[in-house]
């Protein structure tokens, strides 16, 4: 792919499978697994099509701003007082990233939804990406990668979708074996859930240290050139 080197692919898989261990991609399909100990097919995709589509969404509209506010966007990012709002927020994650209290494993079940009705479904993923945008640094990184790339929007829609899907294919993964393995394996999810829950809080606080001394650095750099 011209413009698209391997380092920055391999980058954005890294990134889309950071993001595949948020709570909306992979603890909730779970639940839902494991609540009914059955892998109801029909409601999955209904679930899993909203996150893709709504995180995909995003994703164009992302990558449409960066590219219509680039010179603009460019020129206040380099002015003096951007440094200093990079150089404190910068300081202000690593802190929260570094000082946070290490989430607390969540003991028992966690509640499944009443109804796997295609609706309940649909309000259900939209209302994990949603939530989720909020915190999705790995998602921001990676439209800043596609959107760096020499390339022209079929490539970058392309890559794009191609993330989404790769941040769904853990869960998937661990669906379609369940499905094989049926019930020698939903012993062994169940337990895993809280700690799956447990350490996408932490990659969470992990994210936002490593983007605190970057925007810090940078920040810093800025100040003193």
């Amino acid at each position: 792919m011209t413009g698209a080197d391997m380092g920055d692919v391999l980058a954005l898989i890294g990134l889309a499978l950071l993001d595949s261990m948020s709570l909306g991609t992979l603890v909730i399909p779970l639940v839902l697994v494991i609540s009914r100990r059955r892998v109801d097919v029909l409601p999955l995709a209904f679930y899993f099509a909203t996150v893709v589509v709504i995180y995909f969404a995003l994703g164009i509209a992302l990558a449409l701003g960066f590219e219509l506010l680039a010179d603009t966007a460019q020129d206040v990012w380099s002015s003096a007082p951007a440094q200093w709002f990079k150089l404190i927020s910068g300081i202000g994650l690593f802190a929260y990233g570094v000082l946070a209290p290490d989430p607390v494993k969540r003991q028992g079940a966690r509640t499944p939804p009443r109804s796997l009705h295609p609706g309940a479904m649909i309000a259900l993923g939209a209302g994990a990406a949603l939530t989720e945008a909020a915190t999705m640094v790995p998602y921001l990184a990676a439209n800043g990668i596609i959107t760096a790339m020499n390339i022209g929007w079929p490539a970058r829609i392309a890559l794009l979708a191609g993330y989404c899907l790769v941040m769904i294919l853990p869960a998937l993964v661990l669906i379609g074996g369940a499905t094989v393995l049926g019930e020698r394996i939903w012993p062994r999810l169940e337990a895993l859930i809280p700690t799956l829950e447990r350490e996408a809080k932490i990659t969470l606080l992990w994210v936002a240290a490593l983007v605190g001394i970057w925007m810090a650095g940078s920040g810093f750099s800025a100040l003193h050139h």
